[in-house]
């Protein structure tokens, strides 16, 4: 299956559009850097953590998980069918965690600082977790992403050296990470050893799939899961802020599997909008497959939230209190109603039903992380929070950026399918030299 990038204009009216919402955003964060956060936001000492964290980096981190449950699927569990959506969602991936990084350090008291956790290692601290396996996993999908950028400029040697090299990262990478996090030699060692056995032994489990990065994919679904759910444990420290409709023990449990189908959700989302921007009809068929792993993780994640709530006796509070009808919202419209139109395989082969389906689903994930960060909070006296126009802008301007910046990454990088290509109604990218190939 060969990628080529797209042949399409770089220079459009969207996209002039973009770059308009970007330029406004740079306004404000310079405004922001130059004066303070106080300037442009309107968080207080009640509400140190606003849209910024809500929405960018909460909602960001698991709106980028398409590239760790697409590349599972298709290397892992034997999905190879779906291998067309793997390139798009790991630049998603990619792209997502670089302006989760970035809107980290808009939000920030003293960006400066963003470092430290690099040198200072507090294990026992939950956003100490998160900061490496962001980091780390971010290296992993960059190195998922490579083959694209070695295709593009011909750069086969290199391509050779990281082929034989993804391995051995991977294994020291999840042993360094067992380190950092247990300060224990023994458990380093054990871990380097199991992981170290496996990436001898992949060539020979794998040999159908020679080349494949099966022990990178691995280290990227292992950091995925733990950094997803570690998003979660940092609101297990606010039993006294956090409405116990959301405030759970299992909170990170609920936090990756919401993740997973996300990851799935964004994919056919994402999928559909870039079919109907090119004129062409989208895989169908594929689609209502990934559909069909979205029913069964919207199924699952809506039967472990209301499980959760019956068995710590809060399902009352969900019909009695403002909190309740807000956690309605968020298991019903986010969780139930797109299970049930996707329980219909003839509603998953409808493209209409698919797509509304996936966006409730994403759009559900986000309500859940925005309830979870600022709708379920309860704060003492009367101080509230809404995010100030300042704040807007510079979300937007991070979406806007994070669009423009995949569409020109598409028409430059091999990214999609020479199929997927002739679907759109486009004609093939200009073929690379031969000894680009």
């Amino acid at each position: 299956m060969r990628h080529e990038p797209l042949r399409a204009r770089f220079v459009t009216p969207g996209s002039v559009v973009l770059v308009l919402l970007m330029v406004a955003g740079v306004v404000v964060a310079i405004v922001r850097y130059a004066r303070g956060l106080g300037a442009v936001t309107n968080l207080s000492d009640t509400y140190p953590w606003g849209l910024w964290i809500a929405f960018d980096d909460l909602c960001g981190v698991a709106l980028a998980a398409g590239a760790f449950t697409m590349a599972a699927l298709v290397y892992i569990f034997g999905g190879e069918k779906y291998h067309a959506f793997v390139r798009p969602a790991v630049l998603t991936g990619f792209l997502g965690y670089v302006f989760v990084a970035i809107a980290l350090l808009v939000d920030l008291g003293q960006p400066w600082r963003i470092w430290h956790p690099i040198v200072m290692w507090h294990k026992d601290s939950a956003m100490f977790q998160v900061s490496w396996c962001v980091m780390l996993y971010m290296a992993v999908v960059a190195l998922q992403f490579a083959p694209a950028v070695f295709e593009r400029l011909g750069w086969r040697q290199l391509h050779e050296l990281w082929r034989a090299l993804v391995p051995a990262f991977s294994v020291v990478a999840l042993s360094f990470f067992t380190f950092i996090m247990s300060h224990s030699a023994i458990w380093t060692v054990v871990v380097f050893g199991v992981f170290a056995v496996l990436a001898l032994a992949v060539p020979r489990l794998f040999a159908s799939r020679a080349g494949v990065p099966i022990m990178l994919i691995m280290a990227g679904v292992i950091l995925s899961t733990m950094h997803q759910s570690s998003l979660g444990s940092l609101f297990l420290l606010m039993p006294n802020k956090l409405h116990h409709l959301w405030w759970t023990p299992i909170l990170p449990i609920n936090f990756f599997l919401s993740a997973v189908a996300a990851g799935f959700a964004i994919v056919i989302f994402e999928a559909t909008l870039s079919a109907k921007s090119f004129g062409r009809s989208p895989e169908s068929e594929l689609l209502a497959g990934l559909g069909r792993a979205l029913c069964y993780a919207l199924w699952i994640c809506l039967v472990v939230r209301l499980a959760d709530v019956m068995i710590r006796g809060q399902l009352a509070a969900a019909f009695s209190s403002g909190k309740g009808l807000i956690f309605l919202i968020d298991v019903v419209v986010g969780l139930m109603v797109p299970a049930l139109i996707l329980s219909s395989a003839r509603a998953r082969e409808s493209m209409t039903s698919l797509f509304t389906a996936a966006t409730l689903a994403v759009v559900g994930l986000v309500f859940n992380r925005l309830s979870v960060a600022l709708l379920g909070m309860t704060m003492p006296g009367k101080v509230g929070y809404f995010p100030s126009i300042g704040e807007f802008i510079i979300t937007i301007a991070i979406v806007s950026a994070l669009v423009l910046l995949f569409t020109l990454s598409a028409k430059i990088f091999p990214v999609f399918t020479r199929e997927e290509q002739e679907a759109f109604g486009l004609p093939g990218a200009a073929s690379q030299a031969a000894g680009n190939r």
